[in-house]
């Protein structure tokens, strides 16, 4: 898979993949804190699966606003959370580079971010490690992180 960076710009790592919080679980994706511009872009090709709040009727619960994108023809799902707004509908062709949102504080969230996970078979058991796939360092970083064009990937194509 070849993956570009969600930002377009300089963002920050504040929670790494597999962390293990006071809860006793498993953090399962990337939560990122964009620098300056908020806005969110398809990594990949893809299709909109959901796009909308996870439990309309409990708003402060899970991913609050999010986008779910199938990348290409694979079994292979994205997940986009806490987003302040929204800018694909189901159903719709993404393209890297193409707007995704915006980086929010929905759901169950302490400050605005991204929350982004692969996922196989769109399942809460079927976690990949998006390090893997993005490139990105997997740790909280203090530092900015600039990254432009492809993000390099140490994992098989997908």
């Amino acid at each position: 898979m070849i993956l570009i960076s969600p930002y377009k710009n300089t963002f920050r790592v504040s929670q790494a993949y597999r962390h293990l919080r006071s809860d006793g679980t498993y953090h399962q994706g990337y939560d990122l804190v964009g620098i300056g511009d908020k806005h969110i872009y398809s990594p990949v090709y893809g299709t909109v699966i959901r796009a909308g709040w996870e439990c309309a009727t409990l708003p402060k619960k899970g991913f609050g606003q999010r986008v779910v994108l199938r990348v290409g023809r694979t079994n292979y799902y994205m997940y986009f959370g806490h987003l302040s707004q929204i800018n694909v509908a189901a159903g719709q062709k993404l393209k890297p580079g193409d707007l995704i949102g915006v980086e929010g504080s929905t759901g169950h969230s302490t400050g605005s971010h991204l929350h982004w996970e692969i996922r196989i078979n769109d399942i809460k058991t079927g976690y990949v490690s998006v390090y893997h796939y993005a490139g990105i360092p997997n740790m909280p970083v203090r530092q900015r992180i600039r990254l432009t064009g492809r993000l390099k990937s140490s994992a098989p194509e997908i």
